[in-house]
């Protein structure tokens, strides 16, 4: 195998939870917050402080995690805000690691809402596709803690990072073996895990937004834009390597 290639016996899933600190707070507010469609976590009524959080309904109106709650209520200004749940998020993310870890060999935690899972070796064991088994690791997961997960699926890390964002939300994505570079070419490269505000904006001003649109483009070229490393890094990158 060229080292640039895909293992074909990687099976490889991101499990991210679908806006979990709003589902999160539903969950402990079921009265209050678990009623609102237009629902902010972070910051406060006033709006003061940053979104942690936004409902998919919030979303709808531009607003965005990390966004000023000022200017989140300025384009949705029927949103009701609500404060970061932070204990009971710790506690529910235990929950799904714990019951992930009863349905996988290999659980490791990205983040406090993001899980990949190594399922290498296991086609024998669970006589299914990956996909099959996403859905069934789904469904687990949404029964146990009643938190709704997209999962991702592929023969890489970063695949099944980019896969997920495509499942959402509530859904499962798999890039089969052999179909990495045809996934990557339907992406934007802002899409990629890494290429920031400021990389994807250069890369604009050269006329590149797709990922199909810079695959063209030279490594010797990269290297000159951006510098050697970063350069190297995104010709890689692209390619879901």
């Amino acid at each position: 195998m060229a080292p640039d290639e895909p293992d074909r016996s990687q099976r490889i899933l991101l499990v991210d939870c679908d806006a979990f600190f709003v589902q999160v707070a539903r969950l402990e507010d079921p009265d209050g917050a678990g009623k609102v469609d237009l629902l902010l976590v972070g910051g406060s009524p006033t709006g003061r402080g940053v979104v942690t959080s936004a409902s998919y309904g919030a979303r709808r109106f531009g607003v965005r995690s990390a966004m000023p709650t000022a200017q989140a209520l300025r384009l949705c200004p029927d949103a009701r805000v609500v404060g970061v749940p932070r204990g009971a998020c710790s506690r529910k993310s235990r929950e799904i690691k714990d019951c992930l870890e009863t349905l996988a060999p290999v659980v490791q935690a990205a983040s406090i809402d993001e899980f990949f899972l190594d399922l290498a070796g296991t086609e024998l064991l669970f006589d299914e596709s990956l996909e099959v088994t996403a859905r069934r690791i789904r469904a687990t997961v949404l029964e146990a803690t009643r938190i709704s997960v997209s999962i991702g699926g592929g023969t890489r890390r970063m695949i099944a990072k980019l896969a997920s964002g495509r499942a959402k939300p509530g859904g499962v994505h798999i890039v089969p073996p052999g179909q990495e570079a045809e996934f990557m070419r339907g992406l934007d490269l802002a899409e990629i895990p890494g290429v920031g505000p400021a990389l994807v904006e250069a890369l604009r001003e050269r006329g590149l937004v797709r990922v199909e649109e810079a695959l063209g483009v030279q490594q010797a070229w990269l290297e000159r834009w951006f510098g050697a490393r970063r350069g190297r890094w995104l010709h890689r990158r692209m390619r879901g390597q």
